[in-house]
């Protein structure tokens, strides 16, 4: 039985002041419309939604205060006519939606993009494109809404063994409406790739608007036109029988903050570690190697915690197979100063080597009200020392949450690398362990190199989430949906995706995100349907088919889905049009959950996490 009551978290945060973000899409069933629950509404809140047609008086659509929901369905607007709802509470405004006479009936909302044109790399010889790739959200004015923040992705970007020059790297600011706010060009000295560019926004100042933070070169030029450090160095390796060809080894490296109204830097530090020596970034991680080319020591990964329980802080981390280097940052509006580095090259931090993941996540793991950093197979505590280290290696896929309901604390699943060297090792492929103690729960698969898995709540029979992975189809020993609790199988089938999940029809289970679908899981017939198909839309990133960004970015609780056009000149926002059947406050008030829609974009892209079980709560 779900519960109509609004529900409140563990981790709330201090972050950001949203307002109701009403959002409305036409249905064969009539006009939806959907607003968030606020964390300061009391659970009996009564709602009425009013239309103003062509401009006349509002008039009350429902005929009962709405109470159990915090979404309406109009049945009887005529949309060849302007109309505007209006939220009320207690006879109070809260918000409006618009939408103008016969405007265009689609299931999402656009936001029209200004395309970058095509530029030529080095020497002339390479002509490169521009395509919409990872995204953000955040409040950049204070306004209350989201706005959006998207890297383009140039056609010639470079994984780090690659060699060769690639474009450069701009990132855009918009609002919802398509107006560009600022556009900041990275420059030649910061190579493009996934691996390389991890773009953080939040209100680290506490002034009620998100900065962007990033690491930066010499000839970033800022959203105001300003150039960082020397505009004319080229710090590229130009032998193109080198090795490291096209590679950023040498020059300065940064951080800097940019404000998020204007794109103007704020503040620049030095990046924390250097890349040096080159030759000491190797380990017992992923396949056990090494090298002295650049290719191990420009693989990073980045987020954003409360490390005192309240403030938002960015940290960088370098190295994923051996050395890893976590360095954490404070922004009080004027410096840029280091807060701590973790670096597991100390003596003492030993057994943290080769830990690190494709990703990172961030929660109180250890339930003392300060955020801990999650590399993979260990986890860093709020004060820059290691917590725990689980021995598992390197791994791709990352998922940390309250995955069982009987257990104390959370759970952190994922899949590892084994190949090359570290076969010999016999690690689980993958398992599941205790983020405080470094405790293994549970591990499958010894050995085996496993790609891609996910934990979710999918399968109402079981507490808690279920878990899969891509481990060589549905008879190995080690296939089929499993219980995070132990392991067990479930069924010899898996779902259809092992990239996203989200949460999207009416009931409190997650729904899978794979490309340009939304689909479910059918536990009656071990099978997966289809609910929502976007045409026009392209996914991200080749076989990871990531959105642009998933996020409850307006509407209740439920999530958004953001893809980019196929010829790259806007953003479509589509949010579920299925009536819901109960409330919640929405999950960006959980702190642990707005957290990780700012590490999203990094490197090998996850999906969000809220700190609690959905079904859990709305049970």
């Amino acid at each position: 039985m779900l519960l109509l009551g609004l529900m409140t978290f563990a981790q709330p945060h201090n972050i950001e002041k949203l307002n109701r973000g009403l959002v409305g899409i036409p249905t064969d069933q009539g006009f939806y419309l959907s607003w968030r629950m606020l964390p300061e509404d009391k659970s009996d809140i009564k709602f009425d939604v009013y239309r103003s047609e062509e401009g006349s008086k509002p008039v009350k659509l429902n005929k009962k205060a709405i109470v159990k929901t915090s979404d309406f369905v109009d049945e009887s607007a005529d949309l060849s006519k302007a109309n505007v709802w209006i939220l009320r509470s207690a006879g109070k405004e809260l918000a409006r939606w618009s939408r103008e006479a016969s405007q265009q009936e689609h299931n999402y909302l656009t936001i029209p993009l200004q395309k970058p044109a095509s530029r030529v790399t080095y020497g002339g010889t390479d002509t490169y494109h521009y395509s919409p790739n990872d995204a953000t959200v955040a409040d950049l004015d204070g306004d209350g809404e989201y706005e959006i923040v998207l890297k383009w992705e140039v056609s010639n970007r470079k994984l780090p063994p690659q060699r060769g020059y690639a474009g450069n790297t701009l990132i855009d600011a918009y609002k919802m409406d398509g107006t560009l706010m600022w556009r900041i060009d990275l420059g030649h000295n910061i190579r493009s790739g996934p691996p390389t560019t991890q773009f953080l926004v939040m209100d680290y100042d506490g002034d009620g608007c998100a900065e962007l933070c990033c690491k930066t070169g010499d000839g970033t030029i800022d959203g105001t036109g300003a150039v960082l450090g020397d505009a004319n160095a080229d710090h590229r390796i130009p032998d193109r029988d080198d090795a490291a060809f096209g590679r950023v080894l040498l020059g300065p490296e940064y951080v800097t903050v940019f404000d998020g109204k204007t794109g103007r830097a704020l503040a620049s530090a030095e990046y924390i570690p250097t890349r040096y020596p080159l030759d000491g970034w190797g380990g017992i991680g992923g396949n056990g190697g090494n090298d002295n080319n650049g290719s191990r020591s420009e693989r990073y990964t980045a987020g954003i915690a409360c490390f005192d329980g309240k403030t938002a802080s960015p940290f960088f981390v370098r190295g994923w197979y051996g050395r890893t280097v976590v360095a954490a940052w404070t922004f009080d509006g004027k410096a840029l100063k280091s807060l701590w580095t973790f670096d597991s090259s100390d003596p003492q931090w030993e057994g943290y080597s080769g830990m690190g993941n494709h990703s990172v996540t961030v929660g109180d793991f250890d339930g003392d009200g300060f955020d801990e950093v999650c590399v993979g197979a260990m986890v860093v505590d709020h004060d820059g020392k290691g917590l725990s280290t689980s021995g598992l290696r390197h791994g791709d896929a990352l998922h940390a949450g309250d995955f069982v309901p009987d257990r104390p604390g959370m759970e952190i699943f994922g899949v590892h690398e084994n190949e090359g060297y570290t076969v010999q090792f016999g690690t689980p492929g993958m398992a599941a362990y205790d983020p405080v103690t470094g405790e293994v729960l549970w591990g499958l698969a010894p050995g085996v190199d496993i790609g891609r898995g996910v934990a979710a709540d999918i399968d109402p029979r079981y507490e808690g989430a279920e878990c899969w992975t891509a481990a060589y189809g549905p008879k190995t020993p080690w296939g089929g949906l499993r219980r995070m609790d132990n392991g067990e199988k479930i069924c010899d089938a898996v779902p259809s995706s092992t990239n996203f999940v989200i949460y999207w029809d009416a009931d409190p289970y997650s729904e899978l995100l794979d490309r340009t679908a939304v689909s479910k899981w059918d536990w009656t017939t071990d099978s997966s349907k289809v609910l929502m198909q976007a045409e026009g839309v392209v996914a991200n990133n080749g076989s990871k088919s990531n959105p642009c960004v998933s996020a409850d970015i307006f509407g209740d609780w439920r999530e958004e889905i953001i893809w980019a056009t196929q010829d790259g000149t806007e953003l479509r926002v589509y949010m579920t049009d299925i009536p819901a059947v109960s409330r919640m406050t929405t999950l960006m008030a959980d702190r642990m959950y707005r957290l990780a829609i700012a590490w999203q974009n990094v490197a090998y892209n996850q999906p969000p996490h809220p700190s609690f079980i959905v079904a859990e709560k709305l049970r």
